[in-house]
């Protein structure tokens, strides 16, 4: 078979027919990976952010129920029942448990609990132990008297978004009066 070109043509005309087609086709596939790859990068930073976010969450639960055991701590009446720290006692190893909600009132565990949660995706939990009783507070120079000295606290709080969950703990002291 023999080629006839006229004036205008060129033997490579010719000979690639149809390598341009080929060759944007190439191109095309190549993009279309390209963007693809950078959809499914971006979708996984998207749910590594999200995640991020409810770990942050939980965490801001956990210190939220610490906030709240604090602060109940320090109101009037401690040595009335109902008050956190007459209710948790004097005695080395208790333990009790609270949970506070958005407001940073103590309310049933169990119950609704952050931002208007009604599913109980959100919660705020503490758990308080005795460590010691009447030991020797730390920083304080309160004299051989044996009738002052000090309780430890270990506050273990956890905070829960859906199934993340995150905890802090928080060692405390009160100064009281020893019998």
């Amino acid at each position: 078979m023999k080629f006839q070109l006229n004036k205008n043509q060129s033997i490579f005309s010719v000979k690639q027919s149809g390598a341009a087609l080929f060759v944007s086709l190439v191109i095309l596939l190549v993009l279309t990976v390209i963007g693809l790859s950078a959809a499914r990068r971006s979708t996984l930073q998207e749910k590594m952010a999200s995640n991020l976010h409810v770990k942050n969450l939980a965490f801001n639960a956990a210190e939220s129920a610490i906030g709240g055991f604090v602060v109940d701590s320090h109101l009037d009446g401690r040595l009335l029942p109902g008050h956190v720290l007459f209710d948790i006692g004097n005695v080395v190893g208790n333990t009790s448990e609270y949970c506070y909600d958005n407001t940073g009132t103590g309310v049933a565990c169990g119950a609704v609990q952050l931002d208007s949660d009604h599913g109980n995706a959100i919660t705020s939990k503490v758990i308080a132990t005795v460590l010691t009783y009447c030991g020797v507070c730390p920083g304080y120079s309160l004299g051989d008297t044996g009738s002052t000295g000090c309780i430890d606290y270990q506050l273990d709080s956890t905070g829960t978004v859906a199934t993340q969950s995150e905890s802090t703990t928080l060692f405390a002291f009160e100064v009281v009066a020893c019998y």
